[in-house]
């Protein structure tokens, strides 16, 4: 009994470990306006398609910076998070909300950088030039998106809570003065 208990184990471990997985990789983050390679700022992971449900919403890059720049939640579109590191990468950051890939699943993604270690706190936020696709042909291995040099991106800036209460308060006087 023992011994057929050990082989159960072996082989699990032996399956977790050449389970699919996904890990994605950007290059060239740069601080806003500078060359300076950024770090610690926050990288979030979102799906645009995807072959099944991995656990995130898919939303296209103009959706989410409608969602960005009207202060909405989107965490319900968040696949992964990320930090970059002191080279202004990100690497190495696995998961899709830890989900084992299987043959024949395939998501296409891309990331955002806010400049700031949280999204309350950012100035400026931006998305990465190019989407990347993966999809796998056996249920194991490791596919990895990658998204390359971001050097080049734009950075967009996300709008002050209170500068958009502002603006609406002035429209809504605006829009009362014209009336009366």
């Amino acid at each position: 009994m023992k011994k057929t208990l050990a082989i159960i184990a072996t082989m699990a471990v032996f399956n977790l470990a050449n389970a699919a997985s996904l890990n994605w990789q950007i290059a060239g983050i740069t601080q806003p306006g500078t060359t300076t390679p950024a770090s610690g700022y926050a990288v979030y992971l979102f799906i645009t398609e995807q072959s099944k449900d991995f656990g995130a919403k898919t939303i296209t890059k103009s959706d989410l910076a409608s969602l960005i720049e009207s202060g909405s939640d989107f965490s319900q579109y968040v696949a992964a998070t990320g930090s970059s590191n002191a080279n202004g990468g990100v690497t190495g950051a696995t998961g899709y909300n830890g989900t084992a890939f299987t043959t024949g699943d395939s998501l296409k993604a891309f990331a955002v950088v806010f400049d700031a270690a949280n999204v309350a706190s950012a100035q400026n936020y931006m998305m990465t030039t190019t989407e990347s696709s993966v999809s796998w042909g056996s249920p194991n291995g490791i596919k990895t998106a990658s998204f390359g040099n971001q050097s080049s991106a734009t950075w967009t800036p996300v709008p002050e809570p209170s500068t958009a209460a502002l603006a609406l308060a002035g429209l809504a006087l605006l829009l009362k003065r014209r009336r009366a």
